[in-house]
């Protein structure tokens, strides 16, 4: 009797947007059909897990574009996103990467709904935290304690060290608002990166 392998969540998942793939390759820039297709790509990655989450670069000249599975910083969720990109297929022009990627550049800024931050808008200082990571304190241009803020800081963040580091560098962070006559006792948030990179050596 010939036996048949049952496919895992992951490997099901990726059959089906290895069917669907030129649709994502091509077409998520086209407003008529992005929410479509988008709703119908979580539904599917929540078989995987339900608190999975999913982006997309743009296409870089090259032609290739990025698929990123993300934890939203849950490091509970890491070893399914890990799982997940390690039974991720080759397919011509795709790269797919566990965690937000960090992104090139010190001039960075968002808008988040009503809100535009950058990274010249957030300041820092920390002291060493627990198991070799560190923690900070934000000091951010005209802030006001509210998710929308928070989540913004976050994004940026993720840009700055990536998701990974972001989760496994710090400890702790302190929310605070900026007084421009402290600035100078600060650090720029940019530096951020070059000091996450030296604890980890």
């Amino acid at each position: 009797m010939a036996l048949f392998k049952r496919k895992s969540k992951q490997e099901k998942f990726w059959y089906w947007f290895f069917k669907n793939e030129k649709t994502y390759l091509n077409e998520i820039e086209n407003l008529d059909i992005r929410e479509k297709i988008f709703d119908k790509l979580s539904v599917e990655l929540k078989k995987v897990h339900e608190d999975l989450a999913f982006e997309f670069s743009p296409k870089h000249k090259s032609g290739i574009r990025e698929f990123t599975i993300s934890a939203e910083g849950d490091k509970n969720l890491f070893p399914n996103v890990q799982e997940l990109i390690d039974k991720a297929p080759g397919i011509k022009n795709w790269q797919f990467n566990a965690f937000r990627q960090r992104v090139p550049g010190d001039d960075i800024s968002i808008r988040f709904g009503d809100l535009e931050i950058g990274y010249d808008d957030i300041f820092f200082r920390y002291r060493d935290g627990s198991y070799g990571k560190i923690g900070i304190e934000l000091n951010i241009r005209n802030f006001n304690d509210n998710h929308e803020i928070r989540n913004a800081v976050y994004i940026l963040l993720d840009s700055l060290i990536g998701e990974f580091d972001v989760t496994m560098g710090i400890d702790w962070i302190d929310w605070v608002n900026l007084e421009e006559e402290n600035i100078d006792d600060l650090n720029p948030i940019t530096s951020l990166r070059v000091l996450i990179d030296q604890k980890k050596n």
